[in-house]
């Protein structure tokens, strides 16, 4: 027969794993809802506008999948620092300390970042609603593709860099373009070639 002690371990324990599992699950779906959105946008969005909208929100999911991820770790690292089920020695539970201080330090910096991508981009869909756009000629300083699977665009310009969602045709390095952006963002949402 079982000391009442070893029953309440276990069930400490299975409690436990079935919030680290329900954690990492919330993440894995979070990923995949990501994943899809950004899969959406990369091979079927024509237009500038909704691709800039399809990019924040699965970027949105992306980074509330990387914070996710973060509680998995720091829950994990929580139970083994100040519940120590194990019984593990000091020397041993430190090294768990350095990565749960490490795991918070990362999880704010993904919160922050989120936070101000997740502010600019809501003052960007604010002010497309409000057609409150900026209609600027403009210099291509340099134009940076990134990968052959990617359709997002850096162009660097005399204001600064831009990004574009989808080149309707090959902007070029040293031509003039008329841009239509949003400006907290600095997403092209309509580009018009002009004429020499």
């Amino acid at each position: 027969m079982r000391r009442k002690g070893a029953r309440s371990t276990e069930e400490e324990n299975n409690k436990r794993q079935r919030i680290s599992f329900i954690i990492l699950m919330i993440t894995i779906v979070l990923t995949f809802i990501a994943a899809g959105l950004l899969t959406v946008n990369w091979f079927i969005v024509k237009d500038l506008y909704t691709g800039f909208v399809i990019n924040f929100v699965g970027t949105s999911f992306l980074i509330a999948a990387g914070l996710g991820l973060c509680s998995f770790f720091l829950y994990l690292y929580t139970v083994i620092v100040f519940k120590n089920p194990q019984r593990l020695k000091k020397s041993s539970v430190v090294k768990f300390v350095i990565g749960w201080i490490i795991t918070i330090l990362v999880t704010i910096t993904i919160f922050l970042f989120g936070a101000n991508e997740t502010k600019k981009s809501m003052q960007d869909i604010k002010a497309y609603a409000n057609e409150k756009w900026i209609v600027k000629d403009l210099a291509v300083t340099d134009v940076y593709r990134g990968s052959a699977t990617s359709k997002i665009t850096l162009v660097e310009t005399t204001e600064g860099e831009m990004v574009i969602h989808w080149e309707r045709f090959l902007i070029q390095q040293g031509q003039t373009y008329r841009f239509t952006y949003l400006d907290a963002t600095k997403t092209i949402i309509d580009v018009e070639m002009i004429s020499n």
